[in-house]
């Protein structure tokens, strides 16, 4: 039992290993997701002026929006580049236990999608007249919410594999999903709740993704 353990932490771990490699050699996507990221937050002030108070009330709900967006246009990166090259197909007929395929993919994805964005979230907060506080509790709330948020976008991209042309179909799915976390995120003390999204989310997203990657195996 303990040799079965290590050999599915070691291929959990070369996994995670291969997708941050193949991320950072095509860093572009990258790139793309944090200017996106960006532009969004840049473009509040030209629509609704530069007044401080209306920006820190302006910033603390579209940062979440934005990092709804951001999840959203990278959710057909998570199985479908393994899909597509027949990747996928190796992983699962090497392994029978596909969850530790499904870990392996949340921390990729949370790691090179999310973590840039809380990254530059300090720089964004200061343009945006956040003081040192308010910035701490923003980022707590993204943090802890961005993980569930990945886990919801794992168990959509999983049940969608193979189909094509469906970015609308994902995003109407997730949307309403994430609404919950936009709601309270934008609440300062609201952390204990998102961390209760976030832990249900885990469960739902472990069960269902591996039920669509079996699906797909047969």
């Amino acid at each position: 039992q303990k040799n079965f353990i290590r050999k599915l932490i070691s291929n959990m771990l070369n996994l995670i290993k291969r997708d941050l490699l193949l991320s950072f050699y095509s860093s572009a996507n990258f790139f793309f997701t944090v200017s996106f990221f960006v532009l969004i937050l840049i473009l509040i002030p030209f629509a609704f002026g530069t007044q401080s108070d209306q920006l820190k009330l302006l910033f603390k709900g579209v940062v979440w929006i934005a990092l709804a967006l951001s999840i959203i246009i990278t959710v057909d990166r998570i199985y479908n580049a393994d899909y597509e090259d027949g990747n996928l197909d190796i992983i699962m007929q090497k392994n029978k236990t596909i969850e530790y395929l499904v870990i392996s993919k949340y921390v990729t994805h949370w790691f090179i999608y999310c973590l840039p964005l809380l990254v530059i979230l300090p720089i964004l907060s200061f343009l945006f007249y956040l003081d040192y506080l308010e910035t701490i509790q923003i980022f707590i709330n993204l943090f802890i919410g961005s993980f569930g948020m990945v886990f919801i976008a794992n168990f959509v991209s999983a049940l969608t594999l193979g189909a094509k042309r469906t970015i609308f179909l994902k995003a109407i799915i997730m949307i309403p999903l994430f609404v919950p976390f936009i709601i309270f995120g934008t609440d300062a003390g609201s952390w204990p709740i998102l961390l209760g999204l976030s832990m249900l989310s885990f469960v739902i997203s472990i069960y269902v993704t591996a039920y669509g990657l079996r699906l797909y195996g047969e």
